[in-house]
């Protein structure tokens, strides 16, 4: 069945890490979904945007779904967040929660990560939650999802800082604790942070209704350091990026010899994917080719004479 009304009009409309030189908890604002209220018919988490939010933006009028309760199943305290697959009327829709106190414009988003927001200007290794999950997998949009991703405003322009994504595919009657690792794009520091959960994948159409995902306690933590030379994570591109193919190609115009390194890809769990020894100096492109890999999110990691050079690399 195809998405709701709401959820396709607002969507049209819409590694390796960096040295780890610390492993502090940053708390992210009621992560433990300890504080609710009731908002558009429904429960919602404070300072978190929920499935009800959405769906109160469509001119078309829709009844409070309960994708997203209060619920007493928690691994610390008294509450977690449930996120549950629900068949409306309309079709079937996910539970989702976005941090932050509004949606922002989910008209002008390029993708649900995007949306909410909170001001942020750390620099954290990785996200790190506990979830349950019960239901059946059996098509990608069935996948629970959890995404990360930290922004900064440069010259009135969005730009992603770093990121992270993980799909919950792996069973999980009691809680489990996920991590993901964030990949670094930018040395410098992030102005927001943006932490997505659904019960389905929300970049598909299609969901089995009663899947739930339980999460609960969720923080931030580690430190990163700067990127020590900006100018020679510049001086490497990599096109397209997104690749709809899953093929890159990685350049260095002004200096061939960066690209002589070895280098290798991971998956968002750390898996090495694809390894490439050193090339001749004399080696003015370098093709990464991931046609046989998922859909997903991945990091490249480039040795140079000048020190390392990471990506994240989009495959569509």
């Amino acid at each position: 069945m195809k998405k709701i009304l709401l959820l396709s009009s607002a969507f049209v409309a819409a590694q390796l890490l960096l040295p780890i030189v610390g492993r502090a908890q940053q708390a992210v604002p009621n992560g433990q979904f300890e504080t609710w209220t009731v908002r558009n018919g429904g429960d919602a988490p404070v300072q978190w945007q929920t499935t009800d939010d959405v769906l109160n933006l469509s001119p078309v009028k829709i009844s409070p779904t309960g994708a997203v309760t209060k619920s007493p199943d928690m691994h610390t305290g008294s509450f977690a967040a449930k996120l549950t697959n629900i068949n409306t009327k309309q079709g079937e829709v996910p539970g989702f929660l976005f941090l932050g106190n509004s949606l922002g414009n989910i008209f002008a988003v390029d993708s649900l990560e995007d949306l909410g927001g909170l001001p942020y200007t750390a620099r954290p290794a990785r996200l790190q939650f506990y979830y349950k999950f019960a239901g059946a997998i059996t098509q990608p949009s069935d996948r629970p999802t959890a995404a990360v991703l930290l922004t900064r405003t440069v010259g009135g322009v969005r730009t992603v800082v770093a990121s992270g994504k993980k799909y919950l595919t792996l069973p999980a009657t009691a809680y489990t604790l996920a991590d993901i690792p964030l990949t670094y794009r930018q040395g410098y520091a992030p102005d927001s942070v943006h932490i997505t959960f659904g019960s389905g994948d929300y970049n598909e159409n299609n969901f089995n209704p009663g899947n739930t995902l339980f999460i609960d306690d969720v923080v931030l933590t580690g430190t990163v350091s700067a990127t020590r030379d900006p100018q020679l994570q510049a001086a490497v591109s990599v096109y397209p990026n997104p690749s709809s193919t899953g093929v890159f190609t990685v350049t260095a115009s002004r200096e061939a010899a960066l690209l002589a390194g070895s280098l290798i890809v991971t998956d968002a769990v750390g898996r090495v994917v694809l390894r490439q020894p050193a090339a001749p100096t004399t080696t003015d492109t370098r093709s990464i080719d991931l046609h046989q890999q998922p859909a997903g999110l991945y990091s490249l990691h480039l040795d140079t004479p000048r020190g390392p050079v990471t990506y994240q690399l989009e495959v569509h």
